[in-house]
């Protein structure tokens, strides 16, 4: 891919532009480490926590969970003459090791769901791709770390310009130390970043997320050129006097790309949700 070319040239999608090219809600977030058990599905295991802990929505880093039997989806092309991009048909695994992992979990039709993009080891392979949440058995009990938040939620809605059901984030206080937030397509990771903790205030802030990304240029590392894509910000994402943003992004044909984002190259596909947490 060109990355000269305006994003709005490569990907279009079939509704009308966002007016906004993000939205958030502010909450108040604390940080805990919750037990997931063996042999429990993973979208019944994390609605189990999220209950418990008293949660409305959250973000939990689900790197070091054994999983299998799992199911997965990759990013692929659409054929339906209608979305922009849509997944690869669905493969799987008998067990595996997540080695990063991300998952951002609010509500669907009033009931707990959860997005998940991770990255792991089944034997001599790495993976990465979109994990289905009720088509992931534990295969061991494993402790996550959980970032809960009150006062804001992420709730599954029909995206008016991508015609995807994605979360958007609603209610929201107007104190918090935690916003979550969710870009339009075509705007760009960095920025977005950037101006979410401005308009909360937050003069440095912990960065959680995943989305897609149309191509990406990093500091260091191969760029992705693919314009379809599956992305996880990795541990150590943080905004502030500079915005250093490790990405990991895996594309249709299974190719894998890592490296801190360059500012202005890597806009948005289909959505990005993010959690920012005051530090």
């Amino acid at each position: 891919m060109n990355v000269t070319l305006d994003s709005r040239e490569i990907i279009r999608h079939p509704g009308t532009p966002a007016p906004q090219p993000w939205t958030m809600a502010r909450g108040t977030a604390k940080t805990l480490q919750v037990t997931l058990p063996k042999g429990a599905v993973l979208m019944q295991a994390v609605a189990e926590a999220m209950d418990a802990a008293g949660a409305e929505s959250g973000v939990i880093e689900v790197e070091g969970l054994v999983i299998g039997p799992y199911r997965f989806v990759g990013p692929g092309p659409s054929s339906d003459g209608l979305h922009a991009a849509w997944y690869s048909p669905p493969r799987g695994g008998d067990r595996a090791r997540i080695t990063d992992g991300t998952a951002i979990v609010g509500r669907r039709d009033g009931a707990w769901w959860l997005h998940c993009h991770a990255v792991w080891q089944d034997g001599d392979t790495a993976w990465c791709g979109h994990l289905l949440p009720d088509e992931v058995t534990l295969a061991e009990e494993a402790t996550v770390t959980l970032h809960m938040i009150t006062g804001a939620v992420f709730d599954v809605s029909m995206n008016e310009e991508t015609r995807f059901p994605i979360f958007h984030p609603t209610r929201g206080r107007d104190t918090g130390n935690a916003v979550l937030a969710k870009l339009a397509p075509h705007k760009d990771i960095t920025e977005a970043v950037e101006e979410i903790a401005a308009a909360a205030g937050f003069a440095r802030a912990r960065v959680l997320g995943i989305g897609s990304l149309i191509g990406a240029v990093f500091h260091q590392g191969t760029p992705m050129a693919s314009p379809i894509s599956e992305v996880l910000i990795l541990p150590g994402a943080t905004t502030g006097a500079e915005t250093h943003l490790p990405m990991h992004c895996v594309d249709p044909d299974d190719a894998q790309f890592r490296g801190a984002m360059v500012r202005g190259k890597g806009p948005a596909c289909v959505t990005f949700e993010l959690m920012l947490i005051e530090i």
